[in-house]
């Protein structure tokens, strides 16, 4: 888990230097500002006080649970497990059993730790190793998850294709991503260090869909816990600061601060959304309520041919009840 992560696409989590990219868009009279990409090491700070390394509040990771439906003895692999929160405590509240996978041997520490609290620990295993190539070679997993740290595959469709084979036919998986709330000016995105990629809540949905995916649910960040999972981290980072004057990242770690500051304020607080969707495989034949444009000829022909009845064009997407085939 952590959204944070999911923000600075670009590189590596293992890289620790800075981008020494300037700001793009700011006024000439902004702080002199350096658009950071945050290193592994930078997370490790910045969410040392944080036990949920996302936008979810306690309450709406307990709300994700039980819209899950998860049955006693359900398994689940969590990919980019962070701290391993949502685990440890599905394990607990369910009963189910689950594997964290991550390459930071300080939020895995954290994740062992919170398990032996709540007594799960013979339950939940965590793994240290990098969640975009892991293989799992036991059964499929009832849930496979993602949460906040897409760019293990490259992006929103290529994370689904790398959770689909771990997951069973039957099975759920959970990914946590960001979507623009409402149209960004063209600085946003780079102050926030948005990929290309992120559109918005209703292209979200479309690209589950091409991923060959189902929406079948989902739970939103609002303002406020964004501010819990953002504005939290500055004062940890300041403390951090204040007490390790002459660390070495000490610089980039106070420029990543202003930028943060900044950025959430101006931009992320208006315009960036973030939420967890509750997926599954389309099964074969089935397709669901919503239709990008550019399938717009195969199914006027499909339908022709079986002389179904049209679809109405609705905001760029064809809606229509399910059809079986």
């Amino acid at each position: 888990m952590g959204v944070a992560r999911s923000l600075q696409p670009s590189k590596p989590r293992n890289v620790h230097e800075p981008d020494a990219t300037p700001h793009i868009g700011w006024p000439d009279n902004a702080p002199p500002v350096r658009l950071l990409t945050m290193s592994l090491r930078f997370h490790e700070i910045a969410e040392s006080r944080h036990r949920i390394l996302n936008p979810l509040t306690d309450d709406k990771l307990d709300l994700l649970g039980v819209i899950c439906r998860i049955p006693a003895g359900a398994r689940q692999l969590d990919l980019a497990c962070g701290k391993g929160e949502m685990l440890s405590r599905w394990a607990a509240d369910y009963g189910l059993r689950g594997v964290g996978v991550d390459i930071s041997k300080v939020f895995l520490n954290d994740a062992r730790s919170r398990a032996e609290n709540l007594g799960v620990a013979d339950r939940v295993d965590f793994i240290e190793a990098d969640a975009g190539t892991y293989k799992d070679t036991s059964e499929p997993y009832d849930i496979v998850s993602c949460i906040g740290a897409t760019w293990i595959g490259g992006g929103l469709q290529g994370t689904l294709s790398l959770l689909r084979p771990q997951l069973r036919p039957e099975g759920i998986a959970l990914v946590g991503e960001c979507y623009w709330a409402s149209p960004p000016p063209p600085e946003a995105s780079a102050a926030l260090g948005m990929s290309e990629e992120v559109t918005s809540l209703a292209g979200t949905a479309e690209s589950i869909e091409a991923a060959g995916f189902e929406l079948l649910e989902m739970v939103m960040a609002n303002q406020d816990s964004w501010d819990r999972y953002v504005a939290s981290q500055w004062w940890t980072i300041s403390d951090w600061l204040r007490d390790n004057p002459a660390d070495p990242d000490a610089s980039a770690m106070r420029g990543f601060l202003a930028q943060s500051r900044r950025a959430h304020l101006e931009y992320g607080r208006r315009y960036l959304g973030w939420g967890v969707f509750v997926v599954r495989p389309v099964t074969s034949g089935r397709r669901t309520l919503f239709e990008p444009v550019d399938a717009r000829k195969r199914r006027q022909n499909r339908r022709q041919k079986a002389k179904k009845p049209p679809t109405v064009l609705v905001g760029g997407f064809f809606v229509s009840k399910i059809v079986r085939r």
